[in-house]
């Protein structure tokens, strides 16, 4: 089990090692971009967490009223370069839009400027609040509950591993949002949800990775009472829609 731990840990020491050698070369073609006039590198090789999977991520600010993304390979690395007018930034952290609060909360300047400077500062102020917490509504309860009840239904079925792991996702995703947590990435919800709330991270894992059906079934009800509260029906009634 060490010897495992010390080989992914040594993967992944290569990986950060292979993106950082790469950011000379990458930041040169992200700069060049006309009217580029601050850089912000993000994501998990800037928080010095990258594997062999991941990729250069970077936020440029532009001059002008356009928004654009680009990517483009730079000795042997994929990179991926958003660029928005700071205005749009903001738009977005207003939006309360969490993977753009997340990559300028956590994110390193490349190319200073008072902007982006302010950008940063926002966000990691919004980071720190986190999200005003918003619990299902009647209506989205519902077709939560029936996502699990339609699992249930399917226990001997073939289907069954694939409707657990969407009823999961939906699940975790709700939770976030009651809770008033910023969301993260799938690849991070069970590390995440251990350190926030335990009682939800063992039957995620368990829905997961159960090899019975009704052990699998039985864990993703137990996730659903972390969000639902119970898994009976109630009542609700969708906005009335004008119709065309």
């Amino acid at each position: 089990m060490a010897e495992h731990a010390r080989d992914g840990d040594g993967l992944r020491g290569r990986a950060q090692a292979r993106l950082e050698a790469a950011l000379p070369a990458a930041l040169s073609r992200v700069t060049a971009a006309p009217g580029v006039y601050a850089v912000l590198w993000c994501g998990s090789a800037a928080r010095g967490e990258a594997d062999e999977h991941s990729d250069l991520d970077f936020h440029a600010l532009v001059t002008g009223d356009h928004r654009w993304r680009s990517s483009f390979v730079v000795d042997g690395v994929p990179a991926e370069v958003f660029h928005n007018p700071p205005r749009t930034v903001q738009v977005r952290f207003a939006q309360g839009e969490a993977a753009t609060v997340a990559m300028f909360a956590g994110g390193r300047v490349l190319v200073p400027h008072p902007d982006l400077d302010a950008l940063v500062a926002e966000a990691r102020a919004l980071y720190a609040a986190g999200p005003a917490p918003r619990p299902p509504t009647p209506a989205e309860r519902h077709l939560l509950l029936d996502e699990v009840i339609e699992a249930r239904a399917a226990v001997n079925e073939p289907m069954h591993p694939y409707l657990v792991a969407s009823a999961a996702g939906r699940l975790v995703r709700a939770l976030y949002a009651a809770r008033g947590w910023w969301e993260v990435g799938p690849r991070r919800w069970l590390s995440d949800l251990a350190a926030r709330e335990a009682e939800a991270a063992q039957p995620l894992h368990a829905a997961l990775n159960a090899l019975q059906p009704d052990e699998r079934q039985a864990a993703l009800e137990a996730l659903a009472l972390c969000v639902l509260g119970s898994l009976e029906y109630g009542e609700s009634a969708t906005e009335p829609q004008a119709l065309p």
